[in-house]
């Protein structure tokens, strides 16, 4: 688990701010400013375009995102998912050279009920459950900030659960634990070696019982071998088979703001009649999820008054544990993606 306090969250957002003038993004966006962006626009109008819009949706983002901090659990998910929806369409335009936010009206994702599973879920309010809502993808926000970072995306129409996206939230891993009493597909890095050319990657996992390991990540023996020997008595270490040139996408290495690595595993998700995981990072999911929470809050009243209550589930405490992740982790990238930097605050400690 990680805990941390409010000041970073207040450091993160007073960095972030300072994007909120059109002068300021403008020098960005230009080279002006330093910073390891690679990505500069010349073209006058253009610039003075996308400087306007990428300071005004992060102004928007930091009221909705003040708004949300105000209220309670009953509507914040709805505050944080429009803040977090302002922020994606500031990275997109700042990072991609041809949109602007006339190009992104939707924000890419759906729960219309696609097939006879759904259908049926969407229709029988007793079935109805946080950990099986869904979401379903679409043309605009979410596919643009996904290839944005991944150079891919999800197929549209693909079913994502919610349930499917805590499972691989690596800062939400040791309660997910505890909560479901069920494997997270998330396991703690104890070291990681690569390299280019020739290709080679020694993982070794914070853990030394390999049938806990692999039913954390299922696809992870298909790519990589157990070496014989635990890594200073202390983690299992794997090594890449000969015909493996790179990680697979169905992986992935995360760095949380407060610091360690994960391995986690690729996102759980449905397309026609197939199952597939794709890596795509936290924050990523952040959106999918804050996405789902927020449909919740709007179109299903009762339903999610009930899960507030706590008086038939008592999911509302690892929901309210992904908020508070969610809340500082989502800007947070979005400030790292348009510096192209690194930014981090204090030393939250894991609690082992």
């Amino acid at each position: 688990m990680l805990t941390w306090t409010n000041q970073p969250y207040q450091a993160m957002w007073d960095h972030l701010k300072i994007l909120s003038f059109k002068a300021n993004v403008k020098s960005l966006l230009s080279g002006k400013i330093q910073s390891k962006r690679k990505l500069t626009f010349l073209t006058d109008d253009i610039l003075e375009r996308k400087s306007a819009q990428v300071a005004y949706s992060i102004g928007q983002a930091h009221q909705y995102f003040k708004a949300a901090d105000d209220v309670n659990i009953s509507t914040s998910p709805l505050l944080y998912f429009y803040g977090m929806l302002s922020l994606a369409k500031a990275l997109v335009v700042a990072n991609d050279p041809y949109l602007l936010l006339d190009n992104i009206k939707y924000h890419g994702l759906h729960t219309r009920p696609i097939n006879e599973e759904l259908n049926a879920y969407v229709n029988d309010q007793s079935k109805w459950l946080v950990e099986k809502e869904y979401a379903v993808t679409n043309e605009g926000v979410f596919k643009r900030l996904t290839e944005l970072i991944h150079d891919y995306s999800l197929p549209d129409q693909s079913i994502i659960l919610f349930k499917d996206l805590m499972a691989i939230d690596p800062q939400l891993s040791e309660m997910y634990l505890r909560y479901y009493n069920e494997k997270p597909r998330v396991s703690y890095l104890y070291s990681i070696k690569t390299t280019s050319s020739p290709f080679s990657a020694e993982i070794c996992p914070s853990l030394k019982d390999k049938d806990d390991f692999e039913e954390r990540l299922p696809s992870f023996s298909n790519y990589f071998n157990l070496q014989s020997a635990l890594r200073h008595g202390q983690a299992l270490v794997y090594k890449n088979k000969p015909e493996v040139q790179s990680i697979p996408d169905s992986i992935g290495i995360y760095y949380p703001i407060a610091g360690g690595k994960y391995l986690i595993s690729g996102l759980r998700y449905q397309n026609n009649d197939s199952v597939i995981t794709k890596y795509i990072a936290p924050e990523i999911s952040d959106y999918i999820a804050m996405f789902i929470l927020s449909n919740c809050v709007r179109y299903k009243q009762e339903f999610w008054g009930q899960v507030v209550e706590g008086k038939t589930t008592g999911s509302l405490g690892i929901i309210n544990l992904f908020l508070s992740i969610a809340r500082l982790r989502f800007p947070n990238f979005i400030l790292n993606q348009l510096f192209n930097e690194r930014f981090d605050w204090g030393t939250p400690a894991r609690i082992m």
